[in-house]
């Protein structure tokens, strides 16, 4: 994705979270840290105007038009060993993990690349005495947010594939990606 293009997020059927990577094109290691992004930003929340920043502390997108505000910086992807813990499930399960793992492959990125994604639409709630509650999305069929690269990057969005708490839902739906 060069320079000043943007990649518009869109949930089509509503009520589903996509993860969302970014690397430096030129040196992927430089990452998307939802750490750096939060302490950039003084919130767990982002919102238009703010920047998605790298693990080098540099503005690497910024929120150009959101029509839920509700997104999470917090948890980690889905993965097999997730599903294992939190749902007892051991067998073949898809996951945002794996999708990112397949994808990252054709850069030369591994698995050690994938870390705290920019969860959109996850509608993450935290209390005031610090626990946290993953509620449905707010997100509703056509929502969408919008990020502006700024430099080069490669970028890699995958739909969340847990169907077993309210995060999506109970279910699973698809995610849309514009890039212009």
């Amino acid at each position: 994705m060069p320079k000043g293009r943007k990649v518009r997020v869109i949930d089509p059927k509503g009520k589903q979270v996509a993860d969302f990577l970014a690397f430096n094109a030129v040196e992927p290691r430089e990452f998307l840290s939802t750490g750096a992004t939060i302490d950039n930003n003084g919130s767990l929340y982002i919102k238009v105007g703010q920047h998605l920043y790298s693990n080098l502390y540099r503005p690497m997108l910024r929120v150009t038009a959101d029509t839920v505000g509700a997104h999470d910086l917090l948890h980690p992807p889905c993965s097999p060993a997730m599903y294992r813990c939190q749902y007892g499930i051991t067998g073949p399960h898809p996951s945002c993990h794996e999708n990112f793992k397949k994808a990252l492959a054709e850069y030369g990125l591994d698995e050690s690349c994938i870390w705290t994604p920019f969860n959109i639409f996850m509608n993450t709630r935290v209390h005031e005495d610090g626990r946290l509650e993953i509620k449905e999305p707010l997100s509703r069929a056509g929502d969408y947010i919008e990020l502006e690269a700024m430099f080069d990057l490669i970028v890699a969005v995958t739909a969340c594939s847990v169907e077993e708490s309210s995060c999506n839902a109970g279910r699973c739906g698809p995610i849309k990606i514009e890039i212009y």
